[in-house]
């Protein structure tokens, strides 16, 4: 008899956590359109602070598990998030920004996108990049999964 009672708890227990992963991983999918919408805004709006401030450790938050970089600087291909840390910071230390801004934004579908100009100083020139970031929602955050810099 005990074992059964065991039994049945380990399976209410695993079914317990099975049930709050799931409710976990589809946070934002139960959000309506404007909040989701409003969820983006707010990441993009602290991702273009972070970029303009050069902030990697902050950016990195925001860094997907499989994060795609395209830089100006030759770096392409998908990196891990601490991987992709330190490719960002030898970018930022070469390419100091000047200012940096949003122009564009679509917070809407599964997949907001922002694009912007990035200014910056490098080995005493100045010039500039477009920039191009989408998110992906991920568990109950939104995460970078690309990162251009041309």
């Amino acid at each position: 008899m005990m074992n059964k009672f065991w039994i049945k708890i380990l399976i209410l227990f695993l079914l317990f956590q099975v049930n709050d992963g799931y409710t976990q991983n589809n946070y934002l999918n139960k959000l309506n359109s404007k909040q989701k919408n409003s969820a983006a805004r707010n990441v993009f709006g602290d991702i273009e602070n972070l970029i303009v401030k050069g902030d990697v450790a902050g950016l990195s938050k925001y860094l997907s598990g499989q994060t795609y970089l395209s830089l100006s600087n030759g770096k392409t291909g998908y990196y891990s998030v601490n991987q992709a840390y330190y490719v960002l910071e030898d970018f930022f230390t070469i390419y100091k920004v000047n200012n940096f801004r949003f122009d564009n934004l679509n917070a809407s579908g599964p997949n907001p996108y922002a694009t912007g100009t990035y200014a910056y100083s490098s080995k005493g020139k100045r010039s500039a990049a477009q920039v191009y970031i989408s998110l992906k929602g991920s568990g109950t955050n939104w995460k970078i999964t690309q990162i251009t810099f041309n």
